[in-house]
């Protein structure tokens, strides 16, 4: 794998990870476009990338984070939200990576997201609630989300996020709620793929991956701030509209 490949792969990680358009599926594209079929250099590519989007929330939700321990409630939710996504990564996720990596699935989870984010748009009601004042019904179906954004191209932040417009969360709290899952799960599934990593027997420079490291850690705060005030103005279907449009392309072109 060349230089430019690691930091396009880097840019990639930042910029879907966080904004809806679903990295999942951006990863398997441009993974199948490189022709990048040696698994091992994923596996160890996927672990770094992923590690830097992790630190990008730590950072910019630094705030919210120790509020959220200091406020039994929200942390309660945050577990609660947890669970599918928990149980469905931990039991099936070797399994749906293995059968749903395919550009044509990709690209019908593309077009899926896009559809529920601008459906979340129009359905988003105009008394919200705050984050604190929501119930257990909310978190667990805002969870439930998540889970299904294990699979290729569906977005984790914009299931996520639409999911909790959809069921009356004020813009920002969703916002908040959905970054706070993503913490627990993207380190889950961190440790779940270090199990494989003293396995790895793959020549691989280091500065590669500390360089891929970099790029998507400073990508990824970037990104987080634009989805952030996007979600704020009411601009969550734009991304909605660009799912369809990439959808269709992978559909009919790969």
């Amino acid at each position: 794998m060349s230089f430019l490949e690691v930091i396009i792969l880097g840019i990639i990680q930042g910029i879907t990870e966080f904004l809806p358009i679903s990295s999942s599926g951006h990863l398997v594209i441009a993974t199948h476009l490189f022709g990048l079929s040696d698994p091992q250099i994923n596996l160890l590519l996927v672990i770094f990338l992923h590690l830097g989007s992790f630190i990008a929330i730590l950072i910019s939700f630094y705030d919210e984070i120790m509020e959220m321990f200091a406020n039994l409630k929200v942390l309660m939710l945050v577990v609660i939200g947890t669970i599918p996504a928990g149980l469905i990564g931990f039991f099936f996720g070797d399994y749906i990576s293995e059968v749903f990596n395919r550009p044509f699935l990709t690209g019908i989870g593309l077009l899926l997201t896009g559809i529920y984010l601008i459906a979340s748009e129009w359905h988003w009601k105009t008394s919200p609630c705050l984050l604190e004042k929501a119930t257990v019904k909310q978190a667990f179906l805002v969870g439930i989300s998540q889970a299904f954004a294990i699979l290729p191209g569906l977005s984790r932040s914009g299931l996520t996020i639409a999911t909790g417009l959809f069921n009356g969360l004020e813009r920002a709290s969703a916002i908040k709620f959905s970054f706070l899952l993503a913490i627990p799960v993207m380190a889950g599934a961190s440790l779940l793929k270090l199990r494989d990593f003293s396995k790895l027997h793959v020549a691989f420079q280091p500065i590669h991956i500390l360089v891929g490291f970099v790029v998507c850690l400073l990508v990824s705060i970037l990104a987080i701030s634009i989805l952030v005030k996007a979600v704020k103005r009411g601009h969550l279907s734009y991304f909605g509209w660009y799912c369809i449009i990439a959808g269709l392309v992978i559909i009919i072109l790969i």
